[in-house]
């Protein structure tokens, strides 16, 4: 079945609009250190530049279940561009702190929307012996951004100013309008779609309430009443919102998706996969200039080889998946994945900006053959209709693994760094418990991945999500 034009330049309107949101995100990565004089603020506070920003994706993500279903994709796609637009340009002038951080809260609102729209498009457009082709295709958009934006940001800031990070897409802002404004007509599916708004705020009280605990303990440590304060309020709404889900007639997502075991193991491995990549694009550049005394210009640079390889690499990942099956590449590439942070563990001591590019190639190969297809075989085991459901569940977790996976790893470094001694130690000491935690969690994604293989066999699921 032929994939009409007008399809393909709508995928690529809003891949290009999340592309833009996620280069800013780790664009700015490698510019903590300047921020960080320049605002007169420590590691844990411009850490939320990225973690804030993280979080309103996710909350966005969570809600676009109900606006994908309520809303035509121009409506949602013109609210986007208008709001990453403003939020450039306010973040371009910030004077201060509070101001960047809320031109990056406006960001996230348009990256909440333009992710999980271009995905949609995919698995409701597309068909299905071609969706994990597409699927690759829409990775390999998004995976240039990591790819691109600390080198991106590093040159930037390095050469000019870290404000010319938002100055140079006011173009690209323009040329992704047009195309978005000429392609995207895709109908609204249900008009009458409520919002259940009650479920939405206590589900956004606790992934806040999780972020301040980490917050809290990179500024406090991990042993003071303020981690387990907010610790325990997290706990609380936690349970607050089982009571509430068993009760309500209205939910954010078809709650039928998660009875399906095979989807709830992907889903924690999607979430564990990015929680490690996000988390890697974190530590890697504040090692490169706190320990190893290099500018945000070689910091960003020695993430592209493997960043670029990676995106490259993720339209090949979804044509395997498409003739051979999911769980062969999604396996092998989480495997490359532990290599990669097993090599780091082993090295940390003996750390080079060469070593650090080597590692960093592998992680990334083997994310790209392990991240989108987790998605696509997910999305295979659920009904038309539930789609925009697990499109914002998978995309929901993407996001919050960023914003928990940078909010815990830089914790623990910000722990460390309360210690006595030089401030290279004692951030080289808490990066070693980081490669640890990474390649733990790297570990059981392998777990619930294989697990999930062993459902499908049982049931008698063929690789490619067919009975």
């Amino acid at each position: 079945m032929k994939v009409l034009k007008q399809t393909v330049y709508s995928i690529v309107a809003a891949g290009l609009l999340s592309f833009m949101g996620i280069l800013v995100e780790t664009s700015m990565n490698v510019t903590f250190p300047t921020l960080m004089k320049a605002m007169a603020v420590n590691l844990e506070t411009i850490q939320w530049i990225t973690t804030g920003y993280l979080l309103v994706v996710t909350m966005m993500m969570i809600a676009s279940a109900h606006l994908l279903k309520k809303y035509p994709a121009k409506n949602l796609f013109l609210f986007a561009i208008a709001c990453f637009t403003i939020g450039t340009v306010i973040a371009a002038c910030a004077t201060n702190f509070p101001v960047l951080m809320m031109a990056r809260v406006i960001q996230a609102l348009s990256t909440g929307i333009s992710t999980p729209l271009m995905f949609h498009i995919i698995l409701t457009q597309i068909p299905r012996e071609q969706t994990g082709t597409y699927n690759g295709m829409a990775a390999m958009i998004i995976s240039l951004a990591p790819a691109l934006g600390p080198t991106y940001g590093g040159l930037l800031t390095a050469n000019f100013s870290w404000r010319q990070i938002f100055w140079w897409l006011l173009p690209l802002i323009l040329i992704v309008f047009v195309i978005g404004l000429r392609n995207l007509t895709m109908s609204a599916a249900d008009t009458h779609d409520r919002f259940d708004w009650w479920g939405f705020v206590i589900f956004s009280a606790c992934l806040i309430a999780i972020d301040f605990a980490f917050n809290a303990a990179g500024k406090t440590g991990f042993m003071s009443w303020h981690f387990g304060g907010y610790l325990l309020i997290a706990v609380i709404l936690v349970i607050l919102l089982a009571a509430y889900n068993r009760h309500a007639t209205n939910h954010l997502l078809d709650l039928n998706i998660f009875r399906n075991l095979v989807v709830d193991w992907h889903l924690l491995a999607y979430f564990l996969l990015q929680f490690i990549n996000i988390g890697c694009s974190f530590i890697l550049p504040n090692v490169a200039q706190l320990v190893l005394g290099q500018d945000a210009f070689v910091a960003g640079l020695i993430l592209l080889p493997g960043a670029l390889l990676g995106a490259f690499m993720a339209p090949v990942a979804g044509r395997l998946l498409d003739k051979v099956g999911a769980y062969r590449p999604i396996l092998s590439g989480v495997t490359a994945m532990l290599l990669g942070c097993l090599a780091f563990v082993i090295s940390h001591s003996v750390l080079t900006v060469g070593l650090i590019c080597v590692y960093f190639i592998l992680m990334r190969v083997g994310f790209a053959f392990a991240f989108g297809n987790t998605i696509t075989n997910a999305s295979k085991q659920v009904k038309m209709s539930q789609k925009a459901d697990i499109n914002a569940a998978f995309n929901m977790s993407q996001q919050y693994a960023g914003s928990l996976g940078t909010g815990v790893l830089a914790a623990i470094i910000g722990a460390y760094q309360l210690q006595p001694g030089k401030t290279a130690v004692t951030t080289a000491a808490g990066a070693a418990v980081d490669y640890w935690l990474l390649a733990i969690l790297t570990v059981v994604a392998l777990l619930s991945i294989w697990n999930s293989r062993r459902i499908s066999k049982k049931v008698g699921m063929r690789d490619d999500g067919r009975f």
